[in-house]
């Protein structure tokens, strides 16, 4: 990213940028609450096995629609994850050991764009249930169903996850619909492999 400027910058990444700003905007990190209550899960710790994942990104609001792509790499140590353009410009990448999270973004993002707000939101509509219950803070409750995942507070609905299609053991097309920031977002894997340990 180093010598890029904002004058100069491609329309896609004008697009990425937007999205993400506008993403940051919706979501709160962890540490961050919302008439005191927590508003994501804390990030859940990796789980095996390795593999290396594809995907694009579609968020949705009421008034526009961004798009970026997600590279993932996954084992029982650690997650690595990378946003890019489609062009493959790199916007930021995570690491996540279930410990220490580190993560490098472009200078160009504002301060308030999270690598991990969009982590959360993955490990939400990914990870297996039996590890996100471990995570959920008090007062928060998590519903499954074969198509379906609902994250509730008390008794409001704030996250609803659908599985629109039953690819297992990662399925490939998959809407979450995030009510308190109302954004939803459209995830699309690209492609799914398996890495030898």
């Amino acid at each position: 990213m180093t010598g890029l400027i904002l004058a100069g910058r491609p329309p896609v990444f004008a697009a990425v940028f937007m999205m993400l700003a506008l993403l940051a905007g919706c979501s709160v990190t962890q540490h961050q609450d919302t008439a005191g209550q927590p508003a994501v899960l804390p990030l859940a710790p990796p789980t095996g096995p390795a593999r290396h994942i594809v995907q694009q990104l579609t968020a949705t609001w009421t008034d526009r629609q961004e798009t970026l792509v997600c590279v993932l790499e996954l084992d029982a140590r650690h997650i690595a994850m990378a946003g890019l353009t489609n062009e493959g410009l790199s916007l930021f990448s995570l690491s996540y050991d279930g410990h220490t999270l580190t993560a490098d973004k472009s200078p160009l993002l504002p301060d308030a764009v999270a690598p991990e707000f969009i982590m959360a939101d993955l490990q939400l509509v990914y990870w297996p249930v039996a590890e996100l219950k471990k995570i959920l803070p008090a007062g928060w409750r998590l519903e499954t169903g074969p198509d379906y995942r609902m994250l509730y507070h008390q008794d409001a609905k704030k996250v609803e996850v659908r599985y629109l299609s039953p690819d297992i053991p990662w399925p490939r097309d998959v809407e979450l619909i995030h009510h308190q920031y109302r954004y939803r977002l459209h995830i699309k894997t690209l492609s799914y492999d398996v890495l030898p340990e």
